[in-house]
């Protein structure tokens, strides 16, 4: 588990907090996630990210990203973290 940061990456030639904010951004658009977001990476952090490795038996490759928007960050509204998994089996 990496607070305030990147764990260890196998695929480094992604960036997961663009990848969030896509997701949530279409989670946004489909009513499954409660707006109102930016679609500007900048305006977004990552919160922690956490590599499953042998804790979880079959997704040994996935990392779990939190990431929130720096507003809310400040104003401490952890309920506005948003989880994105990355697996790469």
């Amino acid at each position: 588990m990496q607070i305030g940061g990147y764990a260890d990456e196998e695929a480094v030639f992604t960036d997961p907090v663009a990848d969030a904010v896509s997701t949530v951004v279409k989670a946004v658009e489909v009513g499954r996630w409660d707006g109102p977001v930016s679609d500007d990476v900048s305006d977004w952090v990552l919160l922690a990210d956490w590599q499953a490795g042998m804790d979880v038996q079959g997704w040994e490759s996935a990392t779990v990203h939190w990431v929130i928007q720096r507003e809310d960050l400040a104003a401490r509204r952890f309920d506005r973290a948003f989880t994105k998994v990355f697996w790469n089996p």
